[in-house]
């Protein structure tokens, strides 16, 4: 049990509580990431242009969400990786297909031998910082 609880505390003292990537609100720099990457979508961009404003005004972007939705091939993650370049945030794509089980997503209980955090705590590490794009 000692060695359970030694991993959980080595993972919970590794996590990026104080790293923090500086936030970039620059909307011409923004513009320009957005019509290097995507070709149309003039709906989209101006979409998330307004994001990134509100953003700007506030000063912050904590706790919001933009949720991407569309068929395959459409442009979410790239738009997303995009986001996350004009924003100067680190980015993490957690994928999720054929997953039935949510503790992939939340985390295995802690009494379960080999237990690993959830998909999300593992992004923040991997990331580095405490305020990544997570697609």
């Amino acid at each position: 049990e000692s060695n359970m609880i030694r991993t959980y505390l080595e993972w919970i003292g590794s996590l990026p509580y104080d790293n923090k990537t500086a936030e970039d609100f620059d909307m011409e720099k923004a513009k320009k990431i957005l019509d290097e990457d995507h070709y149309g979508l003039e709906d989209v961009k101006d979409r998330i242009l307004e994001f990134i404003a509100v953003g700007k005004m506030k000063g912050t972007l904590k706790g919001k969400i933009l949720c991407l939705v569309g068929p395959p091939g459409v442009g979410k993650t790239s738009l997303a990786s995009s986001i996350a370049r004009s924003l100067g945030r680190k980015y993490a794509r957690i994928a999720l297909g054929g997953e039935s089980d949510s503790s992939t997503l939340k985390g295995h209980r802690k009494t379960y031998i080999g237990a690993y955090p959830g998909k999300i705590i593992q992004a923040l590490k991997e990331c580095g910082t405490n305020n990544c794009v997570i697609l």
